[in-house]
């Protein structure tokens, strides 16, 4: 409000240039002219602004989400958060980092400092993440970044229903046609689409199948071995016989032969046999495959050698995470290149083995037929009758021939020994094989989940692989593979192929159980006791939210007309909500502007004054909308707001000048002298009154966080709205009144001629007991001040909305059958309710609309959406049916939907966090401190942040015993990771024309439990475990060998030199965190409680406060809280910053005008008083104090100072009239009264709607209202008696004045 001086020229006023009215009224069409385009452009900038929920909110959040299936959250934190964190941490203008580590995801929360570059910040952030990627298994997938901005927030929430559909035929429905519908509407950055039918392909592991054709693998190659077998056999008997047959020829021989002749043979064939050099005569084949097995073996030595190495890296403290990362991530790959070459070495030993066998029986074969020959030899010789004489008549040289006939038979006694060593080397060779066919042939070792859905990912592909250009210039797109269509094709996909005889390849249904399954019998998903569907709408950032509502809203009424029997309702829909509060707002300030007119009208009592007066609301509203347009403010709640409670100041301006120029032109002045001089004579006064004002809001831009964001439009509007206000009354006013008020004026005694005497005789008894009014003035302002804060705080008030949203919170252990019958009473209940418009129940459904509401956070706990008529209130009915279900077992709590959006940027009741970095001291020292919590009163629902606690098992390795089996702690625990990854989650497949989710898992059979764990199977010889040994200690299948295997176990098998789990190591079960969180780098808890009904949080919060410190934590524990107090007390010193700057600004301003560094200080006790009114109208309303009141007392200190402004004004000019001190006083508020009263009626009259009306529209801006209508009618009151006291005080000593005169320039 503007309270200046209306009677008398100011000093120098004849003086002054009256460029401004007198262009008005000397070009009045120029001003109409002006005016008119104003209007104009303000009506084209409104119908090209749509309006916003909140003003553009920009929060310095990312949010980074990296995904790994199937991994712990220990995992998750190791590989994936830590290493983030590590990454992020060294980011520009990071202010804290926190982050959660859950199943298979890991989320980081980046919180940067307000003004912080957020598009330079994201490259930044991309490029650290891209230093990490590398290092991560090929699982991980690649982190999804995401800035936090309101747009997260969904635009609608639709159910979607049929009356002829079940559920699955709805959800392909959805999925098939409706989604790409809903997708591609103007403005929908995304469609999320919960309770449909999840689809999942199983491929289980059977590890019965695997045993059995293991078993026929085996029988397979066990028949091929034992033929190999066979024919050794066979040629060993052959060379046995031989070998007996040449040994008595040589015996037979040797009898006939003389002792020196004896003696020389055998000198002979000792010669020879030392002589020879027995070299196997193997074909080319033979040769490479010893050649390629040596290799292939050496090649799993050097990968065995790095893998030990790697996991050494792995256990090492001092290793960084990257050197940890990239030595697991080389394993895979090695472990991955060892199974292959343990496959081909198989082959290649069965082939081996025939070719030995071959070259040995081909090899005995020539060697027999020549030892044949030799003994025929021999025997025909011995036979000969002839033979003595014939050695006789050659006895000369005889006995080297003899001798030669000795060597052919000693020859063929070699070639046998020979032949004896090639098949002892053959038979050595094929026990070795058959051992590694034993070892190797055993699908449960060779088959893994990992392996399977490798395999599903080499097969089930197709890919472009580049063009080719013909010579008529076409060129051709080349595509290789085809991707898995039915589920027939999926079973028969080939694995591999052994290349064994009668042995089929090796296909998927060989070894697994293909199946299908949904989750239609568990979809809980109604409206109004219908099946139904959510879709959740999310905004594009740079489209309005209303414009994409409505966009919204006219396709689905384009769908519902063209899908008969499909049907959608909004559960929520943030477009009614910007409509109903616009439409409320707008009423509001229509309302208060007619008031202000009938103020004006009674005080006035001339209709044409009033109507100048009038016209200056609209032009100043569209002129601040113009301003808003070019300077990017939208229209939204926070500036219509601004607006609202400005206008009923909007008049003050131009209150002061129309009745400035209505006294001068009652007095006798021409209407052309009223108007220009009565402009002229406030121009300073009204000028100085709207900076006075504006400045309490200038030191916003020092503001910080969240309320800057908020608060920043609701300056701004009251900000242009106010000089819009200036500029017309120094120009439209006066333009108007020179063609309006021609006609003489005679002003006419009204109600306040009756009140003069009353007030004259106050006036002077407060000027002679002032030592009672200040101390009277000072008590109610410390009594007030002291109940209103003893009341507690707030952030904002409580928004009703015409929307409801119920929590249904189940018994434990609730079957889910329990849960849907509850949830299906308490809907059942919701109907009954009178208003209740449409009722929709999902239970646990991940919606966007989860994020702005209170869900339960059980298996099967239930929300419950219901929307009512628009003159219905929220709260009501979300009390109405908690008090219907009270009854029940399970707990139903209801909140508007309003309240869960303002939640969601405040926060919501006590909060804190505690930190350790040993897992046992942070729990058990959060059960104690959420025990102490529940202690204190006004706390429920109390959460220690455990609830979300696993059972675990924990396995603590003996360090001296692993190291006598050659293993670490880092090799163990490969190894029991392995054999605990069952189950994968493969890439979706569209199998039989529908989309499923592959799924690959062992069968329940082969999985570790818990009895089993201590029983694994460790090999030092194996960087991996018995895959899929299910636990057993032998780590292979059930199920007998074949006989022709079994008979060479005992003597071929070598030394085993694993050893059980248990024997290094023992296993406790132990408590472990569904969710780790960290705050700063540190592992933290969240404990949590909420605030009672009738509770204020901040009261509460103390208490909790003081309990908490008061407790005795465990060394190496820390907390700090970070709940809802903490949020309102940081926006309170924000604000309690913006008005103790604003104050200092006002009092500058003061100085300015008055040229006294003392007078501001009278007019600055105003403040105080209307401090107190302001802290009365709260108590009176039962209304808790709150940032948003705080805003209220920012306004009346720019506001309220005008009145004493226009009073001590006037009490100087009367004083350096001549009049006395006290007579002056006196005189200055009998001839003040009505400007004061006026203009301090208008903005009071222009608030009192706002003020009474209960709707979502006016609640946010009510308790700005209320302090500035309490504010200013206590302040205005009591400033007419405590001022002039405070006058009477301080300014005793005379004025000093200037004469015009003496400040012209003398003439030499």
């Amino acid at each position: 409000m503007r309270r200046f001086r209306t009677y008398g020229a100011p000093y120098g006023a004849e003086e002054r240039k009256n460029f401004v009215p007198g262009f008005s009224v000397k070009k009045p069409l120029t001003v109409y002219v002006v005016a008119l385009a104003i209007l104009v452009l303000g009506v084209v900038a409104y119908l090209k602004m749509t309006p916003d929920l909140m003003p553009n909110m920009d929060y310095p959040y990312v949010i980074v989400v990296t995904s790994d299936p199937g991994a712990s959250p220990e995992s998750i934190e190791e590989e994936i958060t830590k290493p983030l964190e590590k990454s992020l941490a060294t980011l520009d203008q990071l202010k804290n980092i926190t982050s959660t580590s859950q199943n298979s995801v890991s989320m980081v929360v980046l919180e940067f400092e307000n003004g912080a570059n957020m598009d330079s910040l994201g490259i930044d952030i991309q490029q650290q993440i891209s230093a990490l990627e590398g290092q991560w298994s090929d699982t991980v997938s690649s982190p999804y970044i995401l800035k936090v901005n309101p747009s997260m927030i969904p635009v609608m929430v639709a159910a979607i229903s049929s009356d002829t559909m079940d559920v699955g035929e709805l959800s392909d429905f959805v999925d098939e046609e409706l989604t790409a519908k809903l997708t591609g509407i103007t403005g929908v950055a995304s469609v999320d689409i919960a309770g449909t039918v999840d689809r999942e392909m199983h491929v289980v592991l059977d590890a019965e199948k695997m045993a059995a054709l293991t078993e026929t693998i085996r029988q397979n190659a066990g028949k091929l071995l034992d033929k190999a077998a066979g024919q050794l056999s066979s040629a060993k008997k052959q060379v046995t016989d031989a070998q007996a047959a040449l040994d008595d020829g040589i015996r037979q021989a040797a009898n006939g032969i003389g002792d020196s002749v004896t003696d020389a043979l055998n000198k002979a064939v000792d010669a020879l046999k030392s002589a020879l050099d027995f070299t196997p005569n193997m074909s080319e084949e033979e040769k490479q495959l010893r050649q390629t097995i040596a290799a292939d073996q050496e090649a799993m030595n050097a990968n065995n050698e790095k893998i030990q190495a790697n996991l050494g890296i792995i256990a090492d403290p001092d290793a960084t995470e990257e050197e940890k990362a990239a030595a697991a991530a080389e394993n895979e790959t090695l472990t991955a290149a060892n199974l292959e070459l343990a496959q081909r070495l198989t082959e290649n030993n069965r082939r081996l083995a025939q070719l030995v066998a071959q070259r040995t029986e081909d090899q005995l074969r020539q060697g027999v037929d020549e030892m044949e020959k030799a003994i025929q030899d021999i025997e025909n010789f011995l036979n000969d009758p002839n033979r003595f004489d014939s050695l006789g008549n050659q006895i000369s040289g005889g006995v080297e021939s003899m001798l030669d006939g000795v060597l052919l038979m000693t020859e063929g006694n070699v070639q046998l020994k020979l032949a004896m060593q090639q098949i002892e080397e053959g038979e050595k060779q094929l026990a070795q094989t058959r051992r590694q066919v034993l070892e190797q042939l055993d699908l449960n070792g060779m088959l893994s989940v990992a392996m399977i859905q490798q395999l599903l990912t080499a097969q089930d592909f197709s890919m472009p692989a580049g063009y080719i250009d013909d010579n008529d210039g076409i060129s051709y797109m080349v595509s290789v593979g085809n991707e898995i269509s039915t589920t027939e094709e999926l079973e028969d996909m080939v694995l591999f192929d052994l290349g064994i005889d009668g042995m089929e390849p090796i296909r998927l249904s060989d070894v697994a159980t293909v199946f299908y399954t949904d989750n239609a019998d568990e979809i809980y998903a109604k409206l109004d006791g219908k099946n139904g569907i959510i879709a959740s709408f999310t905004k594009q950032s740079n489209y309005a939210t209303a414009e994409v509502s409505d966009n919204i809203t006219a396709r689905l009424d384009q769908l519902t007309q063209e899908y008969q029997g499909i049907s959608f309702k909004p559960l929520m829909d943030q477009g009614d909500y910007i409509h109903l509060i616009v439409e409320t707002i707008v009423s509001s300030l229509l309302w208060g502007a007619l008031f202000s007119v009938v103020v004006l009208f009674l005080f006035l009592r001339d209709w044409r004054p009033t109507l100048i007066t009038l016209i200056s609301i609209p032009t100043s509203v569209i002129f601040a909308v113009v301003l808003m347009y070019f300077t990017g403010v939208t229209i939204n709640m926070i500036s219509l707001s601004g607006l609202l409670v400005a206008v009923g100041m909007l008049v003050d301006n131009s209150v002061v000048v129309i009745e400035n120029i209505y006294r001068l032109r009652a007095k006798g002045a021409t209407v052309v002298q009223a108007a220009v001089s009565g402009a002229q004579q406030v121009l300073g006064a009204i000028a100085s009154s709207t900076l006075t004002t504006v400045c309490v809001f200038a030191p916003i831009v020092f503001v910080e966080g969240l309320t800057r964001e908020l608060f920043t439009d609701l300056a701004l509007t009251i900000t242009y709205s106010l000089l819009a206000s200036l500029l017309v009354a120094l120009t439209v006013v006066p333009a108007m009144a020179s063609g309006m008020l021609q006609r003489p004026l005679v002003q006419k005694p009204g109600l306040l001629d009756k009140i003069y005497p009353a007030y004259k005789k106050a006036i002077i008894w407060s000027l002679d007991h002032k030592a009672a009014v200040l101390a009277g003035s000072l008590a109610l302002l410390l009594l007030t001040g002291i109940v209103t804060v003893s009341r507690g705080f707030s952030f904002m008030p409580d928004m009703d909305m015409n929307s409801v949203n119920v929590t249904v919170y189940m018994p434990e252990d609730c079957t889910r059958e329990e849960a849907v019958e509850y949830t299906d009473e308490v809907a059942r209940r919701c109907m009954t309710v009178e208003g209740v418009d449409a009722v929709g129940a999902m239970i646990q459904a991940d919606t966007a609309l989860t994020m702005m509401t209170t869900t339960g956070s059980g298996e099967y706990d239930a929300t419950i959406y219901i929307t009512l008529p628009d003159d219905y209130s929220g709260n009501s009915v979300g009390k109405e049916i908690e008090a219907l279900c009270a009854d029940m077992d399970c707990k139903v709590t209801a909140e508007n939907v309003m309240s869960g959006m303002m939640s969601y940027v405040t926060g919501n009741g006590v909060s804190l966090k505690v930190y350790s970095e040993d897992m046992e001291t942070l729990q058990s020292t959060a059960k104690t401190i959420a025990a102490r919590i529940e202690q204190v009163e006004g706390t429920v629902d109390v959460s220690d942040g455990l609830e979300d606690a696993a059972q675990a098992l924990h396995v603590t390795v003996d360090r001296t015993k692993a190291m006598e089996h050659g293993m670490t702690v880092a090799q163990i625990y490969m190894q029991v990771a392995a054999a605990l990854n069952t189950t994968s989650t493969g890439t979706d497949m569209v199998l039989d024309d529908t989309s499923m989710q592959l799924i690959i898992q062992q069968d329940e059979s082969s999985k570790m439990t818990v009895e089993t764990l201590p029983e694994l199977k460790i090999d030092p010889d194996s960087a991996m475990p018995s895959a899929m040994s299910g636990g057993t200690s032998s780590g292979t299948s059930s199920g007998s060998s074949s006989s022709s295997l079994s008979s060479l176990s005992s003597e071929e098998t070598d030394t085993d030199n694993s050893f059980l789990l248990k024997d290094v190591a023992t296993v406790e079960k132990t408590v472990s965190l569904n969710t780790i969180s960290r705050d700063q780098q540190r592992r933290c808890v969240t404990v949590t409680a909420g605030i009672a009904d009738g509770k204020n949080v901040t009261l509460v919060s103390d208490q909790v406060t003081k309990a908490v410190e008061a407790m005795e934590l465990p060394e190496g524990a820390t907390i700090e809280f970070n709940g809802e107090n903490e949020q309102i007390m940081e926006a309170m010193g924000q604000v309690l910053l913006m008005l103790l700057l604003g104050i200092v600004l006002v009092y500058f301003v003061m100085v300015a005008q008055f040229q006294s560094l003392r007078e501001p200080f009278i007019i600055m006790f105003t403040i105080p008083l209307a401090f107190t009114g302001g802290f009365l109208a709260l108590l009176l309303s039962g209304t808790e104090l709150s940032v948003i009141s705080l805003i209220g007392f920012v306004m009346l200190v720019g506001i309220i100072v005008n009145n004493g402004i226009v009073l001590v004004d006037y009490i100087n000019q009367q004083r350096l009239a001549g009049m006395e001190r006290r007579e002056a006083i006196i005189d200055a508020g009998i001839t003040r009264l009505r400007p004061i009263l006026m203009t301090s009626l208008t903005t009071i009259l222009g608030l009192i709607v706002t003020a009474l009306a209960k709707n979502a529209g006016t609640s946010l801006i009510q308790p700005v209202a209320l302090v500035c209508i309490g504010g200013l009618l206590y302040a205005t009151l009591m400033t007419l008696f405590v001022v002039p006291c405070m006058y009477e005080i301080v300014s005793k000593k005379k004025l000093r004045h200037v004469d015009e005169k003496e400040l012209e320039i003398l003439q030499d």
